[in-house]
């Protein structure tokens, strides 16, 4: 007679170990949850959604007290990264940095006669931080979510990797199918049930789909396309400015503007730094990883690869570039951005199927936003589901909707103005405002489960993207200047840190 195996049970079953999912299996085991976490990834692997910000970091920070996870603290700030885990892999991100590379060929004679040369109108750095110190981070993502992982297992997490969701039963208590993916040790039964499933998977959105929930990426505005790998042999470049910078302008998330996008430049401290190219426009590109000529790199280098080879600048830069031994090849995406919706008329969530921020939608690597708002995320499900809070998860739902039309309208709004510069960067301007008062609220008040991330509910918040986006626009459109201070005493309304006013571009105070 062959007898029943009944599936092993959990309280709360995570798929997807990003940092949203890690996170938010840990806090709920440390307020005693069984919890469970699957990946259909063995680690360490490859991965974006690199640059932390000050936003994640205080999240992290937070996480770290309020759930007893001492473990986290390092990677807020780059100080305690480089004495308490210089194992993993990081980089220093003291701010943002962009430079305009776009019809300046003629003027110039290499990269280092636009860093000597480069006019305050061609650039802006914002500071994220006061020091190195407490400098915000990047993350070799490999080696972060290895070291997330490796947590999760120390404080008692079941940890499924290599294995893929392959059927999930219609109601609570959820019944999951799973494929061993990579042939790991028999003996793990095939099913699991849990009481509350979490869909940490990203823009695969593996839960959300089976489901039932439809695509619905067409509702947004930001239409982008994009290829990204990394490399070494890259150097470390300085600007000549007149004054000293606020900060060591490329110890920063750097964004090259070239023709149709821009160019994203990471470094880590290891030597590798992360590029990545990012189009205007949705592109016929694979959505996969893939060696062009059958080896590691474009015929022309990194340039090539980048497709900035028509910028003289930034090409002389390269020069000497090559494709890192991980992941050794180029990635690329056709659209970057993915909406997910729940159908009908009853589109409500619930408390025992609630899915990170990050994997409702992606929207653009403009901003750096996906971090923070898996982290912040991630606080609130742990949240919600330690208190049994099913009352509340409404509001989460609409909080997560706001953010994601927030975001949306503020990156597409950057993209729609970017051939000019100076409302491109205005454009960044209302980003930073409104990231700065979310950051200062957190330092200030902690966590608070019924503010959404970048206060997107908030209707001043709403109206000053109103007023700012017909300000810009109407410039655009008719292509007169636009008055600095109009951006920057619409921008006083919701944060009070200066900006929006500075001939030289260079902000050297905009944090907590």
């Amino acid at each position: 007679m062959t007898l029943a195996i009944s599936p092993e049970r959990f309280d709360v079953i995570v798929v997807g170990a990003g940092p949203g999912g890690t996170l938010t299996a840990l806090m709920l085991a440390q307020r005693g949850r069984k919890v469970a976490i699957v990946d259909r990834d063995l680690f360490p692997r490859f991965a974006i959604g690199e640059s932390s910000t000050p936003i994640a970091s205080r999240a992290i920070e937070q996480i770290a007290h309020d759930y007893d996870l001492p473990e986290l603290l390092p990677l807020a700030t780059w100080g305690a990264w480089r004495s308490s885990i210089p194992g993993v892999g990081g980089g220093l991100k003291r701010g943002f940095t962009y430079l305009d590379h776009r019809n300046l060929d003629h003027q110039l004679d290499g990269f280092n006669d636009l860093a000597t040369s480069i006019p305050a109108p061609r650039r802006l750095l914002v500071a994220a931080s006061m020091s190195d110190e407490v400098g915000d981070t990047h993350w070799v993502r490999s080696d972060v979510d290895s070291y997330l992982v490796d947590g999760c297992r120390r404080r008692g997490v079941t940890v499924l990797l290599g294995y893929e969701v392959e059927s999930v039963s219609n109601q609570s208590p959820w019944r999951l199918g799973l494929t061993d993916r990579m042939n790991l040790p028999a003996g793990r039964p095939a099913s699991f049930t849990a009481d509350i499933l979490v869909d940490a998977s990203g823009r695969s959105a593996a839960l959300l789909q089976r489901m039932g929930y439809r695509d619905v990426t067409d509702r947004l505005r930001t239409q982008t396309s994009a290829r990204w790998t990394h490399a070494v042999n890259v150097p470390a470049f300085t600007l000549t400015l007149g004054e000293p910078p606020p900060y060591p302008p490329d110890a920063a998330a750097v964004h090259h503007l070239v023709n149709d996008g821009w160019v994203w430049q990471l470094p880590m401290s290891d030597g590798r730094t992360s590029f990545g190219r990012v189009w205007k426009g949705v592109r016929p590109f694979p959505s996969t990883r893939f060696r062009p000529l059958g080896g590691a790199d474009f015929g022309g280098g990194l340039a090539d690869g980048l497709d900035v080879s028509q910028h003289r600048s930034l090409a002389d830069y390269l020069a000497n570039g090559s494709l890192a031994s991980d992941p050794g090849c180029w990635y690329s995406s056709d659209r970057v951005q993915r909406l997910w919706e729940r159908p009908g008329v009853n589109d409500r969530w619930s408390l025992d199927l609630l899915p990170l921020p990050t994997t409702v939608a992606t929207i653009d690597p403009l901003h750096s936003t996906g971090l923070a708002h898996a982290i912040s995320g991630a606080q609130r499900i742990a949240d919600l589901i330690s208190r049994g809070a099913a009352d509340e998860v409404e509001r989460y739902q609409k909080q997560v909707g706001a953010e994601v039309a927030l975001l949306d309208r503020v990156v597409s709004l950057a993209y729609r103005v970017m051939e000019n510069s100076q409302l491109f960067y205005s454009a960044c301007m209302l980003y930073f405002a409104i990231a700065i008062s979310d950051e200062e609220d957190r330092a200030e008040g902690g966590f608070r489960p019924d503010r959404a991330t970048w206060f997107a509910d908030r209707l001043e918040v709403v109206d000053v993207v109103s007023q700012i986006e017909t300000s810009l626009m109407r410039s655009f459109s008719y292509q007169k200047p636009l008055h600095p201070a109009i951006v920057h005493d619409c921008l006083q309304t919701i944060c009070h840190v200066e900006l929006a006013c500075r001939d030289d571009n260079l902000y050297g105070y905009t944090f907590a």
